[in-house]
């Protein structure tokens, strides 16, 4: 029975339409499917590398894929073959290095050969210290290298890993390379192409360039050598033992020890870049400190031997399977000493002319060592001009050095004969003082005959000389000036206002504060001195072998310390001050009373201006000085 208005054949063209445009739903999803695969497949799609008949160190940043292993378990079945396939990267801007890493790193790259016969070339990483390097091509073999392996197992002898690669006309070759390392080291893996006659010249001036270096080093180890023996100075000593670790250095570095000194030896294998890189650096440092002799500033010479300390840091590290933060260690060292021109330019400034050439060699080391560290933490590409630039600046520093070494001597020779001028000026120094000695006794004993006569002559009141003693003893300074030409002064003292105290407070107070003041004054004399008493409250101090300016600058301080002067008498707290006139005795020419004059004269003068004050004598009223002491 049939549904009405529902045949049999429009239900089958319903069917048909159905199963229709299922068809064209399920076509267009999988056309996007496709779509998608394919824009997939170009986004990860890695580009070819064509190859040429004249490739030279032909970098491959840009068209390596990289994956990371860091277990280490990957195989090549796993990386050739998803998931792990479409995981290859490009290396992340274009560089290369990954700085200090303990993961394995997985290469890929594909070769094209566009020409119409086999292509032969040489893949090679550029790195010579990756402990494990495997090389593996579709249908071949795969090809072990690195340093843990013996050199003669390696498909091309060079310190680098090469594995030569032979591509078919109009064909493309996949070649997967597998670097690692036992424990962390420097991840650098960069990868470059050559041909084969291209790299045998690559070659032949690479090993030029490192027997260049070496033969300078040789050079200057035995030129240095020479001179130290010669000389017995401890620079020479420290400078060649840091020039052959640096060759040590150098050779580690290269690859050039692994292949001919300790390939058989795993240990050494491993340990000799951190080691004779550390002991160059710790052999720089203690050059350093001896040369610029850092002893002389206690802070200097402690952050060097700090130094040392990090170097030790970084053995016990390495030594205790940290590898990886014993070359950390290393390259913050590295990257200190490119701060040791500082310490030259210090040495320079505190009068060291020979550490003008060690400034100029350490600074190109400075640049050399900037260079090797921000190659190594990838700041910079590893290529042919950063690779050779470090022992290209250690050869010009060497020589630099060298030179700086040379005019050590010369500073030393100066040094040696400003000292025996300085001994020869010390004895005859010795010789005047015993002479001055002599004098001085002979003249201290003149002294106590005089003092002794004086006793007799003072004044009773203060005890200072009285008049007539004053002048007898002044004639016989003004002779012994005359005679030996030195200066002689002469300083007039006056008591301000003193007749207040004796009117208001008697005598007997005048007297003490009198006593009080001159006690005072007499204190900040010499011994050899005269200080006398001319009248009341007048006082004179004759000072031998004293100039005017000495004679100027005591009486202001005597007239200071009397101004300041409290004298207590019973409960009276009493102040007293004095006006000074001084005079330069002009010996050959002038008596004592006439230079008395002059200094009495200039005395006036200050308790005209106030009191209180000093006044200096002026040469020009000698005559009349002498004619008012005559008239009187």
């Amino acid at each position: 029975m049939e549904t009405p208005g529902f045949s049999i054949n429009s239900h089958r063209q319903m069917d048909h339409r159905c199963r229709a445009g299922h068809s064209r739903g399920f076509a267009a999803r999988l056309v996007v499917l496709l779509m998608s695969l394919l824009i997939s497949t170009l986004c990860h799609a890695q580009p070819l590398i064509s190859l040429s008949s004249n490739m030279a160190d032909i970098g491959t940043e840009r068209s390596v894929r990289y994956l990371e292993d860091t277990d280490h378990t990957y195989t090549l079945e796993q990386v050739s073959s998803e998931p792990l396939a479409s995981r290859f990267a490009p290396l992340p801007d274009g560089k290369s290095n990954f700085g200090i890493s303990g993961s394995g790193f997985w290469l890929r790259i594909d070769l094209k050969n566009s020409g119409e016969e086999p292509q032969v070339s040489l893949l090679e990483v550029v790195h010579p210290h990756w402990d494990h390097v495997t090389f593996y091509t579709d249908g071949a073999a795969a090809q072990s290298g690195g340093d843990h392996l013996p050199f003669a197992s390696r498909a091309v002898a060079a310190e680098s890993n090469l594995y030569p690669v032979t591509t078919a006309p109009g064909g493309v070759q996949r070649v997967w390379v597998h670097l690692s390392y036992n424990q962390p080291g420097l991840a650098e893996t960069k990868l470059s192409l050559w041909t084969p006659d291209e790299f045998a010249q690559h070659y032949d001036s690479r090993y030029f360039i490192i027997g260049s270096f070496i033969g300078m080093g040789v050079l200057v180890v035995l030129y240095n050598l020479l001179i130290g023996y010669s000389t017995r100075m401890p620079e020479y000593i420290w400078y060649t033992l840091y020039i052959m670790a640096a060759m040590m250095a150098l050779l580690s570095n290269t690859g050039l020890g692994y292949r001919y000194l300790w390939q058989g030896t795993l240990w050494l294998v491993d340990l000799a870049p951190i080691l004779f890189s550390l002991l160059t650096l710790v052999l720089a440092t203690q050059f350093t400190r001896s040369f610029l002799n850092t002893r002389e500033s206690q802070i200097i010479d402690r952050l060097l031997q700090s130094l040392f300390v990090l170097a030790a840091l970084a053995m016990l590290c390495y030594l205790f399977g940290g590898r990886g933060y014993a070359l950390k260690l290393t390259l913050l060292y590295a990257l200190v000493t490119v701060l040791f021109p500082l310490i030259g330019v210090w040495r320079y400034k505190k009068g060291r002319s020979d550490a003008r050439f060690y400034v100029l060699g350490w600074s190109v080391w400075s640049l050399a060592m900037l260079i090797a560290v921000t190659r190594n933490v990838g700041l910079i590409p590893a290529d042919f001009v950063t690779s050779f630039s470090p022992p290209l600046g250690f050869c010009i520093e060497g020589v630099l050095l060298s030179l700086a070494l040379a005019d050590r001597i010369n500073y030393l020779k100066q040094q040696k004969e400003a000292a025996e001028l300085l001994h020869i000026n010390h004895l005859r120094q010795e010789q005047e003082v015993l002479e001055q000695l002599v004098s001085e006794r002979t003249a201290a004993l003149e002294q106590a005959v005089k003092r002794a006569e004086l006793l007799a002559l003072t004044d009773s009141l203060t005890g200072v000389l009285n008049r007539r003693a004053f002048f007898e003893s002044g004639e016989q300074e003004l002779n012994r000036a005359r005679r030996y030409q030195t200066p002689l002064a002469m300083v007039m003292i006056d008591l301000d206002m003193f007749k207040q105290i004796n009117d208001n407070h008697g005598h007997a107070t005048g007297d003490r504060v009198l006593v009080a003041a001159i006690d005072a004054l007499q204190s900040m004399t010499r011994t050899a001195d005269l200080f006398g008493r001319i009248g009341g409250e007048e006082f004179a101090i004759l000072m031998p072998q004293t100039g005017l300016q000495a004679a100027t600058d005591l009486a202001e301080r005597l007239r200071v310390t009397l101004d300041t002067l409290e004298i207590r008498v019973g409960e009276l707290t009493l102040n007293v001050t004095a006006s000074f006139g001084v005079a330069a005795i002009d010996v050959s020419n002038e008596s004592l009373a006439e230079a008395m004059g002059r200094a009495d004269e200039a005395l006036y003068r200050a308790k005209a201006r106030g009191r209180n004050c000093v006044e200096l004598a002026s040469a020009a009223t000698i005559k009349n000085a002498a004619l008012s002491l005559s008239r009187t």
